[in-house]
């Protein structure tokens, strides 16, 4: 199930149109920005507004052929933010050490971009562990090598056992740090990730878990335009706290795409052992498809834990950019969900859930919720019958998935 809710006005990502310069701007020493480019030039542009390097908002612009946006134009596209951002959050416990896992598939020219970014933190992590979910006969050991050799904090560790979870939990049982972030290698982090990470963990009392803002690292493509439109990954530029006594939303504990996303996600390390890390049976390379970080959240949720959605701690992602790829992704999208609430319903939550889901009916189907608000005039919806196709499949494909897992442990026992 996703966020409930109802935004007044058209999101931002609604009015883009391909090629898009994503550019950040700090507001308090806003310069003229130059966004030439070789090729077609730029059509429109998404500005992410920033204040001593902390996201406040995003705003669409078209351009006309223009290739310069004045500090004048720059500012009254903000004018109605707060003069002045807080430069702390408060601080009941103390800043815990952070590893970074970062999971491949024999990528390695993405993933040492990402990695180059995790070192590049100011605090640095602890240590980057590098999951090859694809070991046999991939470059990536090599291209670390090469690349970071001489960096002790680099690790590199195989999980062969097919599947997104796997490969995080690998990671999570190799680390060291108090705190275990888990990343993609298709995104890039901000330099001060590491930092707000550690700051919401110390911010409010038992915190088990903090997400972060994710946007989109570029949108040269009408494909990458759509997948913002379609499932940007952003849950917004206000900090929020989430505990299963304080529910934010009537489909909460449920909710699960208000609380944040995989490629953004720290969790202590020890509460993590304690709910068996991500649930093998769901995510990335299984029948099940995705709902692993989902599932997650919900778990921690139940179990009387605190997430805090941080979205200082914020990442870039790279969209993919085929249309093949696209419609597996919204295919993947809806099995994952669904197959996230079909395990919590055999998991002894399926009163809960059934409550609930007249609710996230509506909510699906609303063109003014959150989900179906950055859907702009030239969205085609046949992308949502694909993605009610992979709902629809969702419960059997976890169950399938689960009886496969169940063969792995068996094999592997």
């Amino acid at each position: 199930m996703a966020e409930a809710g109802t935004p007044s006005e058209r999101h931002p990502s609604s009015s883009l149109l391909a090629p898009v310069a994503v550019r950040t701007i700090e507001l308090d020493r806003a310069e003229p920005l130059e966004l030439a480019r070789e090729g077609d030039p730029y059509r429109s542009a998404l500005l992410i507004a920033t204040r001593g390097g902390v996201p406040l908002a995003v705003q669409s612009l078209t351009l006309d052929g223009g290739t310069r946006i004045e500090p004048a134009e720059l500012r009254s596209l903000f004018s109605d933010l707060p003069p002045e951002t807080a430069a702390s959050v408060p601080r009941y416990g103390a800043v815990p050490s952070v590893s970074v896992v970062v999971t491949t598939c024999a990528q390695p020219e993405s993933l040492l971009a990402t990695v180059a970014s995790v070192l590049a933190c100011d605090p640095a992590p602890l240590e980057v562990i590098v999951v090859e979910n694809r070991p046999q006969g991939s470059p990536v050991a090599a291209a670390l090598g090469e690349r970071f050799g001489d960096d002790e904090r680099v690790r590199y560790v195989e999980e062969s056992r097919v599947g997104l979870s796997w490969a995080r939990n690998t990671g999570i049982d190799a680390s060291t740090g108090d705190v275990v972030a888990v990343t993609d290698d298709d995104v890039l982090v901000n330099p001060r990730w590491i930092d707000w990470l550690g700051r919401a963990f110390a911010s409010e009392p038992d915190v088990a878990c903090v997400t972060g803002l994710i946007l989109p690292a570029d949108l040269e493509t009408d494909e990458q335009v759509f997948i913002e439109q379609f499932a940007g990954f952003g849950k917004g530029f206000e900090r929020r706290v989430f505990h299963i006594s304080t529910p934010t939303s009537p489909l909460a504990p449920f909710a699960a795409g208000e609380y944040g996303s995989g490629a953004c996600t720290a969790i202590r390390r020890e509460i993590a052992h304690e709910l068996g890390g991500f649930d093998q049976a769901l995510g990335a390379g299984t029948i099940a498809r995705g709902g692993e970080d989902l599932d997650l959240y919900v778990r921690l949720l139940l179990a009387g834990h605190t997430i805090v959605y941080e979205p200082a701690a914020m990442i870039f992602h790279r969209h993919p950019d085929a249309t093949d790829h696209v419609r597996r992704e919204v295919f993947c999208y809806g099995v994952g969900l669904s197959a996230m609430v079909m395990k919590q319903m055999v998991g002894g939550q399926a009163l809960a859930v059934l409550r609930r889901l007249p609710r996230a009916l509506r909510y699906l189907l609303d063109p003014t919720s959150r989900k179906n608000v950055r859907k702009g005039p030239a969205y085609d919806h046949r992308y949502d019958w694909i993605e009610r196709a992979g709902i629809a499949a969702g419960p059997f494909a976890y169950l399938a998935s689960r009886r496969q897992q169940r063969g792995y442990a068996r094999t592997s026992a």
